[in-house]
């Protein structure tokens, strides 16, 4: 995030907000202890990175302060209209038209939640909105749709917040808010409304499975190391699925004419690799596709047809819009993320858990690898293979306790120091690599702010080759399996031009420069573990380079608006 805010009151309200990473809370000690308060995160969209631009932003009358998480389309037509009422505004954000926008709404009603109501119903796009009010009982009043949107009750304490982590470790009652629903603390409650009625509601808490104690980074400089070398037991957890809770959705395969997969980001890739187990293993037709490009599938969906959703934080925008146009022509939704209770598990026929744990680090490795373990255990299920599969995965994990050692560790440090000095990197794999060699690449880049990126090798005669000069560093991916030819051929032509070639591979070559082991030898569901190299590549590169890989500069965990 590029910006941060916080607001409390003690007889009036007291902000502090500023640009930057959330790291100097000396700063908010200048604030006076309250027991009511907003804080907000900014990733900008409408206007650039500055103090005024930042969240939380004050009404004219300084009576009460307003965080928004979404977009308002239509700001600009209601900016100019409000200006012409004589509103004035002091920054350049879409925000501030909702602050305005309330304010008019007060001049024919003294109650604020009925003029919050009022004023959300003339937005546009996908928004979610809190408010702090200052009055002698602690007001709060906040309004979701599209963007997430959660309610903690603790014994002595309310929690509203975007997901359940941020809260988790002082309660595990939760109240899960709908589109067009507005929650009201004012001294009682939490009281639920709906926006578009004015009604009153009532909703009905979920228990978590479990509290989550404190996340600490337990040793490890950075929370992506950490989470890196905990995808042993990932692994683990994410096959602990039994063959009968995949009945349902076995049954759903074999009505469906057709299977899409669809994720965004790093669960793009994700999904692409379960897309290719669903081929490569079952035989099924399945095909890939990316959110943001549905609109040219939709005239191909057919009743029964199945889409298999990934998602770390369930709450991803575009793949919620995404899914709705598919229900919309009948299409059956299954879903893996990581979040319970989340949009996507919400609307979705079909839910399991990826189980990865909680993942504090902006770029997903752990939970895109539990991803792609519900991917590989799912095909092998409809093919009647579960016990094998598990098998299969359980071998990844021991194999993972033997890989993540000192010697190996160093190897992969000693190389991102070289790698580092570089400006171009290019990873190249084929078959079941092709997306390890992709992500890699994506994380890679995301951490380090190094240009990578990853092709099919078969790729390389008809463009890629134009990249390699004497000195390029190439990663290969090279399994023994019916690919590896192939892929040798590939390290040959680019060493020919004077590549230096980094394998990652299950055995060494003469065309590596230099051999970085696969953690897995032979088995078929390698290439869960095998971008683990390059995951570490972008952590040491990124540390090698002087940045903090847990939070990339212009990147958010969730992205939550389109």
């Amino acid at each position: 995030y590029d910006s941060w805010g916080v607001a409390v009151i003690d007889k009036k309200l007291h902000v502090h907000k500023t640009t930057g990473a959330i790291g100097d809370l000396a700063k908010l000690r200048t604030l006076p202890k309250s027991n009511t308060g907003i804080g907000h995160t900014r990733w900008a969209t409408h206007g650039g990175v500055t103090n005024v631009n930042a969240h939380p932003h004050f009404s004219s009358d300084e009576s009460f302060v307003l965080a928004q998480n979404g977009i308002v389309q239509n700001y600009q037509e209601l900016k100019e209209k409000l200006t012409k009422k004589g509103h004035k505004f002091v920054s350049e954000t879409d925000t501030e038209v909702i602050v305005r926008l309330i304010e008019d709404e007060l001049k024919r009603t003294k109650t604020l939640r009925v003029a919050v109501e009022r004023a959300f119903k003339k937005l546009t796009g996908r928004n979610t909105i809190i408010i702090l009010e200052n009055s002698k009982v602690p007001h709060i009043i906040a309004v979701r749709n599209g963007s997430p949107l959660v309610v903690g009750k603790g014994d002595k304490e309310i929690f509203i917040a975007s997901d359940t982590l941020s809260f988790s470790d002082k309660t595990d009652k939760v109240y899960m808010l709908d589109n067009y629903d507005l929650v009201e603390l004012n001294g009682k409650g939490p009281q639920f409304f709906n926006v578009q009625t004015g009604e009153e509601i009532k909703k009905r808490a979920t228990k978590l499975d479990s509290k989550i104690e404190e996340i600490g980074k337990e040793g490890y400089d950075h929370y992506m190391l950490k989470e890196i070398t905990e995808q042993k037991n990932t692994i683990l957890e994410a096959s602990s699925y039994e063959e009968s809770d995949f009945k349902d959705i076995v049954t759903a395969i074999k009505k469906a004419s057709t299977i899409y997969t669809l994720g965004a980001g790093g669960a793009s890739f994700a999904a692409e690799q379960v897309s290719y187990y669903l081929r490569d293993i079952a035989g099924l037709r399945a095909i890939n596709i990316k959110p943001y490009d549905i609109n040219s599938y939709v005239h191909l969906f057919k009743k029964n047809d199945l889409l298999i959703a990934i998602s770390q934080s369930g709450e991803t925008a575009d793949t919620i819009e995404a899914i709705e146009l598919a229900k919309e022509r009948g299409v059956k939704i299954a879903s893996a993320v990581n979040m319970l209770g989340s949009t996507i598990t919400r609307i979705s026929d079909y839910q399991f858990l990826s189980r990865s744990g909680p993942e504090i680090c902006v770029i997903s490795t752990k939970s895109g690898s539990a991803q792609v373990t519900f991917g590989y255990l799912l095909a092998m299920t409809y093919i009647g293979k579960h016990k094998q599969a598990k098998k299969d995965l359980k071998g990844l994990s021991s194999d993972l306790e033997k890989f993540f050692n000192k010697k190996q560790l160093t190897q992969i440090r000693n190389l991102a120091k070289t790698l580092a000095k570089k400006e171009h990197l290019y990873l190249l794999g084929r078959g079941q690599n092709f997306e390890p060699a992709i992500v890699g690449a994506l994380n890679i880049k995301e951490a380090s702010y190094l240009h990578a990126e990853g092709f099919s090798a078969g790729e390389l005669k008809h463009g890629v080759i134009a990249l390699i000069s004497k000195g390029t560093y190439v990663i290969a991916f090279v399994s023994n399996d019916e690919e590896k030819g192939e892929m040798l051929n590939a390290i040959a032509e680019v060493k020919a031009r004077g590549a230096k070639v980094i394998g990652i591979a299950e055995e060494n070559n003469n065309l590596f420069d230099e051999f970085v082991k696969m953690p897995s030898k032979n088995n078929p569901a390698g290439a869960i573990t095998n971008i683990i190299p390059c995951q570490l590549f972008g952590y040491y590169i990124a540390v090698a380079r002087g940045h903090n890989p847990d939070k990339p500069r212009n990147l958010a965990k969730s992205v939550t608006v389109k």
